[in-house]
Formats: C-alpha cells, structure tokens, sequence
C-alpha cells in the first residue's frame, strides 16, 4: 500500500496505541517495564504529540503538501526509536523481561514503518 493518508492514520493510530500503553501500564501495573515512571511519561508524551500530528494530517490531507508532512514524522519516529534506545540502555540493569520485550518489540515495528514512509515520501 503506498497511500499517504492511509500512513497518516496507521502512524496515528500506532502512536495512540503506543501513549496508552506507556501511560497506562505503569499505572496499571507498578515495575512492568522496569523503567522509572518519568522515562515511560516522557516516551509517552511524545507518542501523543506524535498521534496529534499524525492524526491530524490524515483528517486534513493535502495532495499538494504530504511528502514533506511524512518525512517529517519518519523522522521523527526514527529518532524516537533511538532515544527509546538510549534509555534502554542507560537503565540496562533495571529494565524487566516484558520491558525488553516491548520496546524491542515497538522499536522493530516503528522503524518498519519508518522504512515504508521513507519510501512513500521519496521521489518517484
């Protein structure tokens, strides 16, 4: 599928998905994913402002204006992957089985979709 808008909504609904999680579980479930409760604030207030701009683009989706729209938030995906990362290690010793599990898990998923949005939004 090389739709645009229909990346829009995935990246949207992905980024949702991701703030309920990283905001919902710690609550839910102190220690799940062995990360202080600012990393997993923090991770997942930036998936919210990544919802927000994603699901937004999709509802106003404009022909003219997408590529650079798109390689904004591939980026801005990879880098959250890489922050992800960061902390990941910067906690090594903390960090629990469905800890790894997880952001490994949504790291592998995000930079898929990083990929096929690069590929959407390069020049034909």
């Amino acid at each position: 599928m090389n739709d645009p808008k229909k990346l829009f909504l995935i990246d949207g609904m992905g980024a949702m998905g991701t703030a309920s999680l990283l905001l919902l579980l710690p609550v839910l479930f102190p220690g799940i994913f062995g990360l202080p409760d600012s990393y997993t604030n923090l991770l997942g207030g930036i998936a919210v402002c990544f919802a927000i701009y994603s699901l937004y683009n999709y509802v106003t989706f404009n022909p003219a204006k997408w590529k650079p729209l798109l390689k904004v938030i591939s980026i801005a995906n990879a880098v959250y992957c890489v922050i992800s990362l960061g902390i990941l290690l910067l906690h090594f010793q903390q960090i629990t089985t469905i800890g790894w599990l997880y952001f490994m898990g949504e790291i592998a998923i995000i930079m898929l979709l990083v990929l096929w949005e690069m590929k959407v939004s390069s020049p034909s």
